[in-house]
């Protein structure tokens, strides 16, 4: 049975009046998870399994699919509107979506998210229809050294997002690192910096972290400021028309969009990776390739579509080993995983051999569900943009309120919000100190993967470094990497000796 066959079959089981009712249960869902700091794909889906017990197979795992993937979307919204990633990979949108927000241009940002995340999540799905058992294969040549030095890539990618400051931004990456190193050691089993508080033993929780550094921040910025935010596009009558882009808008998002869902399925593919690691190396890619980078971070349009693109290619990447060979390429992943397994459905090398015909009705519902996702998204755009009518006096209490909510329910644990609250008011400092907060994010996140694979090569070397550089993959990106960090100075070296010439010229 070929693959498209096999897909046309999957169709045949979803469009069908309860299956369609479940599946866009399911994506509505997960947009409001994704809307909502805390909850989040892999939060929304564990959340929801227990209560698909005795539901029909096809019902429920579109409906657990839906909710993986809606996620995305929603995240995308509060992190651009109000500052507030719902999710890690939402971050990276807030860069540019939340500037054009504050100029009354919100509509327009989630205009450009909501097509790239359709564009990204359909490719996507294209890939893992016809190339995922062969990408997945290829993937299971990823071994530590590659995944340190992939990640350790993602991380010299600081250097696109510091803006004219790469040194604070590297001083913010190090705190990140370091913050990252709290909690049990994974290859010794110890206790790092913990103090013996038992809160501490699992490490700081990213979510309560980015929620108090980005949201609850703005809280103080704004009640310093006490102003209200320009009403530019945010009338009540706004309608799509007034979000829609110029035809040479469109045609900026172009490439940026196509690049990023590239990266995205690529990087999603790979086990562990995950949707953050995809956002982070295609925003600092984008940057770099720019001819404009000086406005990334200050509203490009061409950020956004990058970065969504990558967070929403990534879900179908995060399938393929899933589905394939049965690795969970994500935390999300792992509960699908679970629930095909409830169904009697064994994800691995012969899952797509003898028929895995449930395997192709989830692969059918992400098509459906894009779709799904698209038009609720691009109708919900003018009461979105409703929020910027109002005053920040009236706003940033509502917004304080959601990231203590967000924070709270991450784990029920007061605890997670002291931590959000403190970091607020670090991240209300740093403003206003001009030093970039997404690079200590970036380190708290990626940090710990990296430790991990770092030592984990190491113990496969006998401590010899050489296996970063002698294994191709891995040699590829630290000359990657080497160049990111090192042709800035040489750029810079080089016009001040220009300057310093015209200077002896004149």
């Amino acid at each position: 049975m070929t693959a498209l066959t096999s897909l046309l079959d999957g169709f045949q089981q979803i469009l069908t009046l309860e299956a369609m009712f479940y599946l866009l249960a399911g994506v509505f869902i997960g947009n409001v998870a994704g809307l909502l700091p805390g909850l989040g794909a892999t939060s929304g889906t564990a959340i929801l399994l227990p209560l698909t017990f005795g539901m029909d197979a096809v019902n429920s795992l579109v409906m657990l699919a839906g909710i993986y993937y809606g996620t995305m979307y929603g995240g995308t919204i509060s992190a651009m509107l109000i500052n507030v990633p719902g999710t890690t990979a939402a971050a990276m949108s807030a860069l540019d979506g939340y500037p054009l927000t504050k100029r009354g241009q919100g509509g327009k940002a989630l205009c450009v998210a909501t097509f790239s995340c359709f564009v990204g999540g359909l490719i996507g799905t294209l890939g893992l229809t016809f190339g995922g058992a062969t990408l997945a294969q290829a993937a299971l040549k990823f071994g530590a050294p590659e995944m340190f030095a992939l990640t350790l890539m993602g991380l010299c990618l600081v250097t696109g997002i510091t803006g004219d400051y790469p040194l604070k931004g590297y001083l913010m990456l190090i705190f990140g690192l370091l913050l990252g190193t709290i909690g049990i050691d994974t290859i010794t089993g110890q206790q790092r910096f913990a103090f013996n508080f038992i809160y501490l033993l699992d490490g700081l929780n990213t979510i309560p972290v980015l929620v108090g550094l980005f949201g609850f921040s703005e809280v103080f910025v704004q009640l310093e400021k006490r102003s209200k935010w320009d009403k530019k596009g945010g009338s009540g009558k706004l309608s799509i028309r007034d979000s829609l882009l110029t035809r040479k808008e469109w045609k900026s998002i172009g490439l940026p969009t196509l690049r990023g869902t590239l990266i995205g399925f690529f990087v999603g593919a790979l086990p562990g990776a995950g949707a953050t690691i995809a956002s982070v190396i295609t925003y600092g890619s984008e940057k770099k390739l720019s001819k404009h980078p000086e406005k990334f971070g200050d509203g490009a349009i061409e950020g956004i579509a990058a970065a969504t693109a990558a967070t929403n290619a990534s879900t179908g990447g995060a399938m393929m080993p899933m589905l394939t060979l049965g690795i969970p390429g994500s935390a999300a992943t792992a509960v699908l995983l679970t629930a095909m397994t409830m169904y009697g459905v064994q994800p691995g090398p012969r899952l797509f051999a003898t028929g895995g015909s449930l395997a192709w009705v989830v692969i059918a519902s992400m098509f459906v569900g894009n779709i799904l996702l698209m038009v609720m998204n691009m109708l919900g755009i003018p009461l979105f943009t409703k929020i910027l009518n109002a005053s920040a006096d009236f706003l940033m209490p509502v917004v304080g309120v959601l990231c203590f909510i967000g924070a709270y329910s991450l784990n029920n644990s007061v605890f997670e919000v002291g931590v959000m609250a403190v970091f607020g008011v670090l991240g209300y400092i740093l403003k206003k100190l001009d030093f970039p907060g997404l690079p200590m994010i970036l380190g708290l996140i990626l940090g710990s993967s990296a430790e991990t694979s770092l030592r984990q090569g190491l113990i496969m070397s006998d401590n010899d470094w050489s296996i970063y550089f002698t294994r191709p993959l891995s040699l590829v990106f630290m000359l990657i990497t080497f160049a990111m960090l090192f042709l800035p100075l040489f750029r810079a070296l080089r016009s001040r000796r220009k300057a310093n010439q015209l200077k002896e010229a004149k």
